[in-house]
């Protein structure tokens, strides 16, 4: 069974390779290998099911988002295919979107299993002929072929797209085959660790309030001389902290960890990160603020409620160790300023990472061995690579499932203009 190109992974990424590449060329014979029994399974629980597609920011502000190297290496592909030239494909077939808080994109439908029927349509459409339940067991670069092999058939082609995902959410069928792939076909990995993750902290008196939520905070941890921040909000779990400002700063706190997935190395040593409660305000202006009311008889726990929710108030106090029932009139000097550095630098020990809720997967194919302008190898001619396997990852917010179609529309372009 002889294809011209061959894509093994049926998920956003490898979708859009296999639609870009036979819409471009009509006459060449795309397949797509997927081995679950349907497409797209991890993209039907994306966004808690209703699939944050994108993200609507310009896309100059798009790629700010990203580490230097990752947006260096993806300003390419996002030039080439825009998130309103992706959500087009969608509109084409009927289907509008609505954006949310901080640019994210859903379907008007609020479902994903929309944006999924519809990348079907277009597979029938295009003739590409689909293998699901088709687990592939290896790859082989043969005279400037590809054999493929599954636990059905073998399949030969002239070009290779490898979109397998990562290794997080391995119920979905993301379990790392990619990275095997690769690397039998000379491909370097990065480090496999999860992304974008809640944090554990064990601390009882904090995690029985769970449920408060905190409204545009700032977290931080030093890193290699450096201070790492996120802004967002802050969710208090039943077993630590969670929301966007945590789970989008676990991306690079993930890289103080001794930890890879591929072969189950979890060695995690306790880590401090810091809150900052009222990044509008400086230490300056917070201090103005107390002594203006500090001729009150207002309890401090009362007063701090401007800053706080209010059953916060409590635990704040009992951490620094400030009797709750101290009115603002008898708040000493050290204690006030004890108040404000923490209000502004709260720290908060992390235990443990909920590595199994990652989103994403950090670490993939090294981007030092892909041609940013077609995602083909540069080692194999007519392999390429798209998606969650490569070394790329992103903040929540529509930002990595842009990665995924952008880089699987690139790989399938430039896989389908290279046939001759």
């Amino acid at each position: 069974m002889k294809y011209d190109i061959a894509i093994i992974g049926g998920g956003p990424s490898g979708i859009l390779a296999g639609i870009k590449a036979a819409n471009y060329n009509p006459n060449i014979n795309v397949l797509i290998i997927e081995k679950n029994s349907k497409l797209g399974k991890k993209l039907s629980i994306t966004g808690q099911g209703r699939c944050n597609i994108t993200n609507n920011s310009p896309i100059r502000e798009t790629l700010k988002k990203y580490s230097k190297k990752d947006s260096k290496f993806i300003k390419h592909a996002f030039y080439s295919f825009k998130n309103n030239e992706l959500l087009d494909i969608f509109r084409n077939k009927g289907l509008e979107f609505k954006v949310e808080d901080n640019n994210r994109v859903f379907p008007i439908t609020n479902n994903a299993e929309s944006v999924i029927n519809i990348l079907n349509e277009y597979i029938l459409d295009l003739n590409i002929d689909l293998k699901l339940n088709n687990e592939v067991l290896d790859v082989l670069n043969n005279d400037d072929e590809f054999l493929i092999k599954t636990d059905k058939n073998d399949y030969i082609s002239k070009k290779l797209i490898i979109s397998t995902g990562g290794i997080t959410y391995p119920y979905t069928g993301s379990t790392g085959d990619g990275y095997k792939f690769a690397k039998t076909l000379g491909h370097s990995i990065e480090t496999i660790k999860p992304g974008l993750f809640p944090f554990i902290v064990n601390d009882s008196n904090l995690t029985s309030l769970s449920g408060l939520s905190f409204k545009n905070i700032k977290t931080s941890f030093k890193y290699d001389n450096k201070t790492i921040e996120e802004k967002g909000d802050l969710l208090i779990s039943n077993n630590g902290i969670t929301g966007p400002a945590i789970i989008n700063i676990s991306r690079e706190f993930i890289k103080l960890e001794d930890y890879d997935l591929l072969f189950n190395k979890k060695n995690f040593k306790k880590e401090t990160i810091f809150i900052d409660f009222i990044p509008s305000l400086n230490r300056e202006e917070i201090k103005k603020d107390f002594i203006k009311n500090s001729k009150t008889k207002k309890e401090v726990h009362n007063y701090l409620r401007k800053y706080l929710p209010n059953k916060f108030t409590f635990y704040f106090l009992n951490k620094l160790n400030i009797n709750l029932n101290t009115k603002m009139n008898n708040l000493n000097k050290s204690n006030r300023n004890k108040i404000i550095e923490n209000l502004k630098n709260f720290p908060i020990e992390v235990d443990g990472i909920i590595d199994k809720a990652g989103f994403v997967t950090v670490g993939g194919i090294s981007l030092n061995e892909i041609n940013p302008k077609t995602m083909e190898s540069n080692i194999i001619p007519g392999l390429y690579f798209a998606g969650e396997i490569l070394d790329i990852c992103g903040p929540t917010g529509g930002y990595n499932l842009q990665i995924a179609f952008t880089t699987g529309s690139l790989a399938g372009e430039s896989a389908s203009k290279s046939i001759k």
